[in-house]
């Protein structure tokens, strides 16, 4: 299983192995709240999703720590 940022049904990045590093990754772009929790802003999700056909990297992403989505 897989797991990629969504909003609106629409995948913004592209796959994880795991939740937990797609979370990481949406914090170092600071698309994630600290509360009681880390909470991702803007109605974004992390779903689980079928794997990218070939491995990506970071250049990949919509979003990125020297990239943050606003």
């Amino acid at each position: 299983m897989a797991y990629a940022l969504f909003k609106d049904r629409e995948k913004l990045s592209r796959t994880f192995v795991t939740k937990e590093e797609a979370l990481q990754k949406a914090d170092e772009a600071g698309l994630v709240e600290d509360r009681d929790k880390p909470v991702l802003e803007d109605d974004l999700k992390i779903e689980p999703c079928p794997p990218d056909p070939e491995p990506r990297s970071d250049e990949d992403l919509d979003w990125t720590p020297a990239r943050p989505a606003s």
